[in-house]
């Protein structure tokens, strides 16, 4: 009886085995550096908004695991269909009520508030993708997120996206069941080998390589999805009534601002960016209406707020690449990027 009863297990075993087989392997796909979604040995903020590896290569019927390392989503769209932005402008639901610091109102009352597109920050589709149907996984809001595991049934070249970071982009290539795929081993490779270059490049970018001369700053020193998190340069002197131009890096995969102000204005801006139902106002607009100059010096809006409203480099946006501030009198002037917590911050002294 004990050997029939072995026997069973081996063959119930056995039988285990081609069901499971059947199933497809899987493979890993990171949004950020893996292994914790950051570059080690870089000394400053950066953020790398890359997909690891570049290209994942699968067969016919296996699952890609997409492990979100950092704040990203994932999101396959649907084949034919514009890539949804994150946040739009709702005319029907305009800003209303928004004050300043001396209880004005500001120009920007009546304008289109912006929202947030709950296909995008909510999870949405099922557990399989062929480009028929969006899948997404939502926005990570409430701790490190579950990996999103998706199956490919049918042959082909797909985009995967993070709507969070215009730009970052990766791809799934579908093969035949019985075609040459590269090995996990292989794909590992190709992460270290990614990652080194990443390293590489992020230390050039912070110590300054490319850093602009003359009237400009940079709201960060990006390249190749790798986005400093900090002005270049981050302290500049210039005179009264000369202006200086913010600018964006091109092909930046992030959006900055650039807010003058005192820095507990600034902190409580940073701290009310983002709300259940999209983004303040005071960050997004800036605090003239165009094209009136942005100048810094007064008491603009009962603390000498200036903002240049939110900039990126992402062409399927309305939001300008740079502004210009100009400066009405002496003094060392403060200023911060709210989108990212106000941490991002700079000066400039105005000499006569």
């Amino acid at each position: 009886m004990e050997n029939l009863r072995r026997l069973i297990l081996v063959v119930g075993a056995a039988l285990l085995i081609p069901a499971a087989a059947a199933q497809g392997a899987t493979k890993d796909m990171f949004a950020g550096t893996p292994p914790k979604g950051a570059l080690t040995g870089v000394r400053g903020p950066v953020a790398d908004n890359a997909f690891y590896p570049k290209r994942v290569t699968i067969h016919r019927g296996d699952r890609v695991s997409f492990q979100i390392l950092g704040f990203h989503n994932i999101y396959l769209p649907k084949k034919g269909d514009a890539v949804p932005e994150l946040f739009a402008l709702d005319p029907s639901n305009p800003v209303s009520g928004v004050k300043d610091a001396a209880g004005a109102d500001f120009w920007f009352n009546g304008q289109p508030s912006v929202g947030i597109n709950p296909g995008v920050a909510a999870p949405t589709g099922g557990k399989s993708y062929d480009g028929s149907e969006a899948v997404g996984s939502g926005l990570p809001l409430s701790g490190p997120p579950k990996p999103l595991k998706v199956k490919f049934p049918k042959k082909g070249t797909y985009t995967v996206l993070c709507s969070l970071h215009p730009g970052m982009k990766g791809k799934i290539v579908v093969k035949g069941k019985k075609a040459h795929i590269p090995s996990k081993k292989q794909d590992r490779k190709r992460i270290s080998k990614q990652t080194k270059a990443a390293v590489k490049l992020a230390k050039k970018l912070v110590a300054g390589q490319g850093v602009p001369s003359g009237l400009t700053v940079k709201a960060g020193n990006d390249k190749k999805g790798v986005a400093t998190i900090a002005f270049f340069p981050g302290q500049k002197t210039v005179k009264v009534g000369q202006q200086v131009t913010f600018t964006m890096s091109n092909k930046s995969t992030e959006s900055h601002n650039v807010a003058f102000a005192p820095e507990a204005y600034a902190k409580e801006l940073a701290q009310q960016f983002i709300g259940p139902t999209g983004l303040d106002a005071r960050t997004v607009y800036p605090s003239e209406p165009p094209p009136a100059p942005l100048v810094v010096g007064g008491t603009q809006h009962g603390n000498g707020f200036v903002n240049t409203g939110l900039l990126d480099d992402d062409k399927a946006t309305p939001l300008p690449k740079s502004a210009v501030v100009s400066f009405s009198k002496p003094g060392t002037y403060q200023y911060y990027c709210i989108v990212h917590g106000a941490e991002m911050k700079g000066s400039i002294t105005v000499t006569q």
